[in-house]
């Protein structure tokens, strides 16, 4: 695939976590444009947190939707998200990988102690119930939602003049949401974090299609990197 000369790399993930990734592909890239224009924020729910031994977690989201750590063990899909726990104050643990690979290592180690999945509204693991079904204690609570926001002016007017446009893509529930922009994605090359969001893309009709090496951000930041100029 030709690489593409100074384009533009559109990030539409919450405001903070998109400019951390762009922090990082400006340290691994050539010269490139950004827009950040969030397809959704995170909106926290009045959730009760119950006792628990151990804390799961899917996002960063979740992380900032729990109590303080005290020491306890956190399992994490990947290492941001376990970055962020040790942070809170959590002994994290990552699987450096998808919502599976989650599920596999905390299979491996079967713990004894009490299980606490602290996620969002929408999940598409069905991790306590994997965990539960397979002879472990686990509880989930929903701690934050997604709202969906718009696309800013300056997607429509890049996408109006067709210009070299990176798309990263790092969850199929924002593919939906951008379904939802009714603009024309069809000069895009996607960076998918996933063969999963790579396919849930296929809908928004990009010239292109690249998945990410690893599910992680410095996996995107470098395939993202490869493709510019």
């Amino acid at each position: 695939m030709p690489r593409l000369d100074n384009p533009i790399v559109l990030v539409t993930r919450p405001e903070a976590d998109a400019q951390r990734f762009v922090d990082v592909l400006r340290t691994v890239s050539g010269p490139f444009s950004v827009i950040i224009s969030p397809a959704f924020e995170n909106e926290t729910l009045s959730a009760e947190i119950p006792d628990f031994n151990i804390a799961i977690f899917t996002s960063r989201a979740g992380v900032a939707q729990a109590p303080r750590g005290g020491g306890r063990s956190a399992f994490c899909v990947g290492v941001a998200t376990a970055n962020a726990a040790k942070d809170a104050g959590y002994a994290a643990i990552s699987a450096d990988g998808s919502a599976d690979d989650l599920v596999t290592l905390i299979l491996r180690q079967r713990p004894n102690d009490a299980l606490l999945h602290i996620r969002g509204e929408i999940s598409r693991g069905d991790i306590a119930k994997r965990l539960n079904d397979a002879g472990l204690k686990c509880h989930d609570v929903i701690a934050y939602r997604k709202v969906a926001k718009g696309p800013s002016q300056s997607v429509h007017d890049a996408l109006a003049v067709n210009q070299q446009i990176i798309l990263t893509l790092f969850s199929a529930e924002t593919v939906s949401i951008l379904e939802t922009w009714s603009l024309n994605f069809e000069g895009c090359t996607v960076v998918a974090i996933s063969d999963v969001v790579a396919g849930a893309s296929a809908t928004l009709l990009p010239l292109n299609v690249v998945v990410s090496a690893a599910p992680n951000v410095c996996a995107m930041a470098q395939t993202t990197a490869c493709l510019i100029a």
